[in-house]
């Protein structure tokens, strides 16, 4: 999956994407989507950030709906 963070900054081939608790983040970004390239990361790369969990499960829900439906990128807003 080809990635492009949030901030527009990085472009990721994720192995995996998942939600996460952003400890020591700004206050309107508790929880965030972070990825795990397998490609010698040695920690979570966070491609989105968001207020709250449910928040960030859904766009991580649109994305997979995206990937579902053949996708081959995806940004996250």
């Amino acid at each position: 999956m080809i990635i492009l963070s949030y901030d527009g900054m990085k472009i990721i081939d994720a192995k995996k994407l998942y939600v996460s608790k952003n400890f020591g983040g700004k206050k309107e970004e508790k929880y965030s989507i972070v990825t795990e390239t397998g490609m010698g990361e040695i920690s979570p790369v966070v491609v989105a950030a968001y207020p709250d969990k449910k928040v960030a499960a859904d766009a991580l829900a649109k994305a997979f709906q995206a990937f579902a439906e053949g996708a081959r990128a995806y940004k996250f807003n």
